[in-house]
């Protein structure tokens, strides 16, 4: 009985208040208001000795009811405790004293207007305090949203957008947090804190997920779908796109407007955040679309330009060597076919590499290190370069240490083939070509230089790019179409190395690229 009189005494949305405060905080309140009134008594019967006037008293009595408004609120208990002050003053303080008599009629219009001021004095203290806790709660809910959305503007990714959602609900709520995104995500589903993975991992909480991801509407417990659930569960869409599921745990028996409208509000700053890195992703893949179709495009034009020289060389001096061979002397059918042989060993490192370097780029080539000794690779690299080397001056200088690397041979003599055969081309007849390696700084070392025209500091950047010639070009210029250097800085970067162009103190150009070290021997496997 003394819950339901409280209850109605109290106002607004008592059951959902009592249910939150409790028995034993209306009790509190109760206490609260006797102690207010008997404290208003008390001093009023003081003053009232010393001789101050029945207004005097009535001042307590409104102090009083302004002190019980801030305290607890409702329209019906300011006026229940406005009566109670008209009744204790009329009791203790009209003639006759102790009594609900008064002899004196002027104290009925008193009376009234006492009560009146008492509960328009406690309406308005009922007001502040209202205006106060919203004012606090306005305060509370601004810079929730506030430090989310800062820390929504750093998330890059659906993962690192779904973990900062999920801490400030678990924040707000302090209960477990699961959030699902789908194909959105290699982690699967996100829990906050991770032990509460336990209350999501039902058969009857799955289900409810599943529905939501699935039909874009709110599911579990406290809906009309799933409401067995423990968890209720919220879909994460923006304009008709799913990009997941926000799960919280027994929300739905405590639920309250405030508390859901901060949820909603986060829930909306997650949408519009993973909006954002949706349209961020589509023109990150249109612009990769259109370099790619760009590339195609230089490749194809590239391919049609240089491949139709060569290949009309080898047609028109095979056709002569077919069609009058015998009438040619030794000396001419000798050097028809030692040009058919260097155009199509031409073709044939063009097509090498345009292969290699597709591989390395799209991450298809598996790298099969074994620890090796760098002279073998240079040995060997030596055995496969230009044969125009002869018109140029080799020196080969090596460590007089044995350095070991740990690489894919055959990857790295490409390299060191392309870096030589990129000098012959472009230092001219007659130039030195200088291929050393050292260890330097705990890394191992290859460099190949030569003394031709060399290129300018912002051509140094530039030369690794696919297609990039130089602006100097070269005397032969279908013998390149610019893919050689970056296939080489594809596979040293494969490597976890570095390759760079720098100036030669004796004219020319530099290239030098750094190599992993080996510990140990030789050996088959690393």
């Amino acid at each position: 009985m003394l819950l339901k009189f409280i209850n109605f005494v109290i106002g607004e949305n008592k059951t959902e208040k009592l249910n939150i405060r409790g028995f034993k905080a209306a009790l509190n309140d109760l206490i609260f208001v006797l102690a207010t009134v008997l404290s208003a008594t008390v001093l009023g019967l003081i003053f009232h000795k010393l001789g101050f006037s029945d207004v005097t008293v009535i001042a307590w009595y409104i102090l009083a009811v302004q002190i019980v408004a801030v305290r607890v609120s409702g329209i019906v208990f300011n006026a229940v405790v406005s009566v109670i002050c008209v009744i204790v003053f009329n009791f203790f303080f009209t003639e006759p004293t102790y009594s609900l008599l008064a002899y004196d009629s002027d104290y009925s219009m008193t009376f009234f207007v006492m009560f009146i001021v008492s509960f328009l004095a406690g309406m308005l203290a009922d007001q502040l305090r209202k205006m106060l806790r919203q004012a606090e709660k306005d305060k509370v809910r601004t810079q929730t949203l506030f430090d989310t959305s800062q820390l929504l503007n750093k998330a890059d990714t659906y993962e690192e957008v779904a973990t900062v959602i999920g801490m400030q609900l678990k924040k707000l709520h302090d209960r477990g947090i699961c959030i699902y995104l789908g194909e959105n995500s290699s982690e699967g589903t996100l829990f906050f804190p991770e032990d509460c993975r336990k209350g999501f991992d039902t058969e009857l909480e799955k289900d409810s997920l599943e529905w939501t991801f699935r039909s874009g509407k709110s599911a579990g417990n406290g809906t009309a779908v799933y409401p067995a659930a423990q968890g209720t569960y919220f879909p994460i869409m923006y304009s008709g796109h799913i990009y997941g599921v926000v799960g919280i745990l027994n929300v739905g028996k405590n639920r309250d407007e405030y508390t859901e409208g901060i949820t909603t509000a986060i829930l909306n700053q997650c949408e519009l955040a993973m909006e954002n890195i949706k349209s961020v992703n589509e023109k990150e893949a249109e612009k990769l679309k259109v370099q790619n179709e760009r590339l195609k495009a230089n490749l194809l034009r590239g391919i049609s330009h240089d491949l139709r020289t060569p290949l009309t060389s080898i047609s028109g001096n095979a056709s002569v060597l077919l069609q009058s061979g015998e009438e040619l002397d030794i000396s001419t059918r000798r050097q028809l076919q030692q040009d058919i042989y260097d155009d199509s060993k031409w073709l044939i490192n063009l097509v090498e590499n345009l292969l290699a370097i597709s591989r390395v780029q799209e991450g298809n080539v598996r790298l099969d290190c074994t620890n090796e000794v760098l002279d073998d690779i240079i040995d060997e690299a030596l055995q496969h370069i230009d044969r125009h080397i002869s018109e140029h001056s080799l020196e080969v200088k090596k460590s007089h240490d044995m350095l070991l690397v740990n690489v894919d041979p055959h990857l790295i003599v490409q390299v060191i083939i392309n870096l030589i055969d990129n000098a012959i081309k472009y230092s001219g007849t007659g130039s030195t070509i200088c291929l050393s390696s050292e260890k330097k700084e705990g890394q191992i070392v290859v460099s190949v230089s030569d003394n031709g025209p060399g290129i300018s500091s912002d051509e140094r950047n530039r030369v690794f790019e696919m297609f990039y010639n130089g602006k100097k070009g070269i005397e032969d210029s279908r013998k390149s179409m610019g893919l050689g250097l970056a296939l080489c800085r594809s596979i040293v970067e494969a490597h976890g190395g570095v390759i760079e162009a720098d100036s030669n103190e004796a004219g020319g150009v530099v290239f030098s690229f750094t190599l992993p070290e080996a510990k140990g021997i030789k050996t088959d496997e690393q």
